[in-house]
């Protein structure tokens, strides 16, 4: 879906019509790079908090997950009916 949504950016930019391919190249070095950073700091995130999470923490965040998902589910077969 994340492909797809690119395509759909570079198209929408005119990216494959003009015909300049140094603004391409720019462009998706900028998606590259910008990726990149992403899972840099989100890494790093990961890593300070990951110290902090015990056994404990991340039961009860499974279990707020788990009801979360199940209100969803129940929120879904109501507007079914």
């Amino acid at each position: 879906m994340t492909i797809l949504a690119f395509v759909g950016i570079f198209a929408g930019l005119g990216v494959g019509v003009s015909g300049d391919y140094l603004g391409a190249a720019v462009l998706v070095a900028g998606v590259f790079a910008g990726s990149a950073l992403w899972w840099l700091v989100l890494s790093a995130a990961v890593d300070r908090v990951r110290e902090r999470v015990t056994p404990a923490v991340l039961r009860r965040v499974n279990q707020l997950a788990g009801v979360v998902i199940v209100g969803f589910g129940v929120a879904a077969l109501w507007s079914g009916l």
